[in-house]
């Protein structure tokens, strides 16, 4: 899926920013033949011809894809113009289209053509052959839909995606390393859709990200004629790239229609309405890293169903993620953290569990801070046919070592994945929800059975706790027959802290043998 992904954002990107042109049309023409092959897209061309300054090809078309999936480019004409001042300036047809095919996870065959509209394109090339700078202006583009293909029953697929008001270049430096940098800013990203499903239901949604930033960079050593087959060797030969987008904010609405699980009608609405948004993405043999964060968050969902809108806020939210991706006997650095601030419901929500406003209605958080060790035992990218290779000697191996049945479920899951787990610290656990508040940390360590049977220590604080079980037992969300049973397990894992009536504590010792100690005492 990683190189899928890949392949299909560059082939894109690299329509809206036709690249690796040079100093005459010609060179144009050829580098940017170049680069599709070099992500592994073929390019025919139906006719060629020169007329004065300008070189038009006709009829183009570039296709490729990777397991099992094409996307096809039918480009009707390319005009490259040669602007007399070392400049050549690139004006693509301003209607194409992309034919997407392939196979489902369940076996069928699908297609969907897709229309592409760039009216008034261009694009500004200058420099020398090893050092490029294209800049591009492009008034709108527009990515439509109206049907899909599956197993050769064609049905509406009415969606469009579009970019307005696009500006931006794009930087190629060819030599050893090439180095690709881009800088695009959008006035919006806009979408709309209106989807069926096989049971009548219909879901209606639109929606914008304004104020939209996009940019990255790629150094890209060697020459390697396919980037989607050869990601794996590509970074090892120091291939790194990354990415970013910024916007100013998001907002979206959506209405359905349908039938529940029971059989009856069902229909609602919704909106989101969120302030700003940034997400990173990095790649090397060093790893791989995703950071997503958001500003300010309002949902609302309305139904017949539901006596009053469902709605909810949340003050900012982000997640980061870095894993290592290159096969190594040593353990590598990960790291996770999550992070929800800020949430609170409306009152109506409040008012189905608590009408008489018992309970504490401050905004909740959670924030999750893990870092650690992990060994990496196959390459992420490598090839399918080069993982059952691996996978070959692997067994042969375990065979001399090992009867079949020796293989714990966790172990044949490391296998899978290609992760495991060495060592993790919980850097912080923190949790504040209905005037309660949780704060964690530890360091833990896998044994031979692996990180499900580890060894190590959790230090846990908290308060209020107390205080909140009353309160549920008294609005009967606890009922009270099942109260004792609670302050008793409540007691069995948590002490008082000396000095803070309110505060209580936890000390959890993961031993050898799977034994675990709370607070000196063995719970198993």
């Amino acid at each position: 899926m990683f190189r899928r992904l890949t392949s299909s954002a560059l082939a894109l990107a690299a329509m809206t920013a036709p690249s690796f042109a040079d100093v005459t049309p010609e060179q144009v023409w050829q580098s940017w033949v170049d680069y599709y092959q070099s992500v592994g897209y073929s390019v025919t061309e139906g006719s060629r011809d020169k007329a004065g300054s300008t070189l038009t090809l006709r009829d183009v078309l570039i296709a490729g894809g990777a397991e099992g999936n094409t996307m096809t480019f039918k480009v009707p004409s390319v005009a490259l113009s040669d602007q007399g001042d070392g400049k050549v300036k690139t004006v693509f047809a301003e209607e194409m289209s992309l034919d997407v095919a392939g196979r489902d996870p369940e076996g069928g065959d699908y297609a969907v053509p897709v229309k592409i509209m760039l009216p008034g394109n261009g694009i500004v090339t200058s420099g020398a052959p090893e050092d490029m700078t294209h800049e591009f202006d492009y008034p709108s583009i527009e990515l439509v839909m109206t049907t899909m293909t599956d197993n050769g029953e064609e049905t509406p697929l009415p969606m469009s995606f579009g970019l307005t008001k696009s500006t931006g270049m794009l930087h190629i430096v060819t030599g050893a390393p090439n180095k690709y940098d881009y800088d695009m800013n959008s006035e919006a990203l806009t979408f709309q859709g209106d989807v069926t499903d096989d049971e009548g239901g219909a879901v209606k949604f639109a929606g914008s990200l304004n104020g939209l930033n996009m940019k990255g960079g790629m150094d890209a050593p060697g020459e390697f004629k396919d980037l989607d087959e050869q990601m794996d060797a590509a970074l090892k030969a120091g291939l790194s790239m990354n990415g970013a987008l910024d916007a100013d904010s998001v907002n979206a609405t959506f209405d359905y229609e349908g039938v529940d699980e029971e059989g009856q009608p069902s229909q609602g609405a919704g909106k989101y309405l969120g302030q700003g948004i940034k997400a990173n993405f990095s790649l090397s043999k060093d790893g791989m890293g995703y950071k997503l964060s958001s500003d300010a968050v309002d949902f609302e969902l309305t139904s017949p169903q539901i006596p009053f809108p469902v709605s909810y806020g949340i003050e900012n939210a982000g997640v980061e993620m870095q894993l290592p991706v290159s096969q190594s006997d040593e353990a590598q650095p990960f790291k996770f953290t999550y992070l929800l601030n800020g949430v609170t419901m409306s009152d109506d929500l409040w008012s189905m569990f608590d009408p008489t406003a018992k309970l504490p209605r401050d905004p909740a958080s959670l924030e999750l801070d893990l870092s650690g060790l992990m060994k990496v035992t196959r390459d992420v990218f490598a090839m399918p046919e080069t993982l059952a290779d691996d996978a070959d000697a692997s067994a042969d191996d375990a065979q001399e070592r090992a009867e079949p049945d020796a293989m714990t479920d966790e172990m044949a899951a490391e296998e899978t994945t290609g992760f495991e787990p060495v060592e993790m610290n919980i850097n912080k656990l923190a949790l504040n929800l209905l005037g309660a508040n949780l704060l964690a940390t530890g360091e833990l360590k896998a044994t031979e059975e692996g990180i499900g049977a580890p060894i190590g220590h959790i230090h846990a604080e908290y308060e209020g706790l107390n205080a909140l079980l009353d309160t549920l037992g008294s609005i009967g969300l606890i009922p009270q027959e099942q109260m004792m049973g609670a302050r008793m397990m409540l007691a069995m894992f948590a002490k008082p802290v000396e000095g803070s009536p309110d505060k209580m504590a936890t000390d959890l010792e993961l031993k050898e043998g799977g034994s675990i100690f709370a607070n000196g005492q063995q719970i198993k």
